[in-house]
This record gives C-alpha cells, structure tokens and sequence, in this order.
C-alpha cells in the first residue's frame, strides 16, 4: 500500500499541533485488487508504528545536536500487534464518532477528545475553527457515515488507571507501551477506516496525559 496525501496531511497535521491537538494518523491507498479485510487493516497499523518511530527518531536526533542534552537513548515502543483484538463499529458508534458541536466525554467521543487533551487547545477562530479543523480531518481520514465504511477499534476494553470505566473488559490488554500516558486517565485512541468508495485505508492514535 501507498501512503498519500502526503502533503494535505503533513499541513493538517502542523495546524493540529499548532491548536494542541494529539493525534496522529496516516492515510494509505490499497491496490485496486486488493481486498480489504482484517489481515489489511493491521498492516495499515504497521505502516503507522513505523511512521510514529520515524518522528521518535527525528525529534531524538534533534534533541542530541545540543550537547547539553545527555539522555542518548535511542527511541522504542513496544508494539505487539499479533496481541491487538479488533473490534468493528456499528452504524451507530460511527456516527457517534463523527457528532460535533454539543458533546459528551466517552468511549467514543472523538470530537471531544480531539478539542480537549489534557492541556487543551486554543483555536484562534474559536469554536467554529475547531469544528473546521475537525470536519477537514474527518475528510482525509475518509471517516464519513455512507454505506460501506469500515471502523476497527484496536483498544476497547483497556482498562484506565485512575478512573472507573464501565467499558474495560476483564483481561483485555494492552498491546504497546505507546497507550501507557493515556491509560493513566484520559484515555487512548487507535481506529482504522476503510472508506470503499474513496479506497483509503487510514489509521489514527492518541495517548497522552497531564
């Protein structure tokens, strides 16, 4: 598979953090004649672990031009994906992904979690900005509501340190220390979208704390 929109996305990307936002994601187009199932999806997740150790790497080699700054340790994550459980959305659950404006913090409250990290995010055009922002997200992730669209989430069930979730599932496990922050209490994010009629596979993760 091949990465695209390379350019639209590293420009969103850069507005993002720019506003505090903690995601990140990659966008991939598969073969014409590939069919799209499961095995597909965690490669999608493979291609963005390998994006996610490449920024490590670059903030790291940064970093270690000053000379003052002495920790030398290479970066690494674990990232067992063999122990990942997918779990398909329902129509409901998508369109409770993509719901904006008035919202309630959840399990799948993806516009809340995308305004409101741990230290916040400031948009200069206010509400209306981050509904934008959000909106043209959506858009290069293909995550829209329309028949064929394909939601995995790969961290239902974890369960949170210091809060009480009524979603974890006894023994489901986390399956990369890159969710370790978020686990803490906020929470951690890692979908896969399958949009058919665009035919983009795209990928998105979170996990962050205070």
């Amino acid at each position: 598979m091949d990465v695209i929109l390379q350019e639209e996305s590293e420009a969103l990307r850069e507005r993002m953090e720019e506003a505090g936002c903690v995601f990140e994601f990659i966008v991939l187009a598969p073969g014409v004649n590939t069919l799209v199932d499961e095995s597909t999806h965690r490669r999608v997740l493979i291609a963005l672990h390998d994006k996610l150790l490449q920024d490590a790497f670059d903030r790291y080699h940064q970093l270690i031009k000053n000379p003052e700054y002495k920790d030398r340790t290479e970066p690494e994550f674990r990232w067992e994906l063999d122990k990942a459980v997918a779990t398909p959305l329902s129509k409901e659950e998508i369109h409770n992904l993509v719901l904006d404006g008035d919202y309630e913090r959840g399990p799948l409250a993806l516009y809340g979690h995308f305004k409101e990290p741990p230290y916040g995010t400031k948009f200069k055009g206010g509400e209306l900005e981050a509904q934008e922002l959000f909106h043209e997200w959506r858009q290069t992730l293909g995550l829209e509501e329309q028949d064929g669209v394909v939601v995995i989430n790969w961290v239902k069930g974890f369960k949170l340190e210091w809060l009480d979730n009524d979603d974890a599932i006894p023994g489901r496990e986390s399956w990369s220390d890159y969710f370790d922050a978020g686990l803490e209490w906020w929470g951690v994010w890692c979908l896969t979208i399958w949009n058919p009629k665009r035919r983009t596979l795209s990928a998105l993760i979170a996990s962050t704390t205070d």
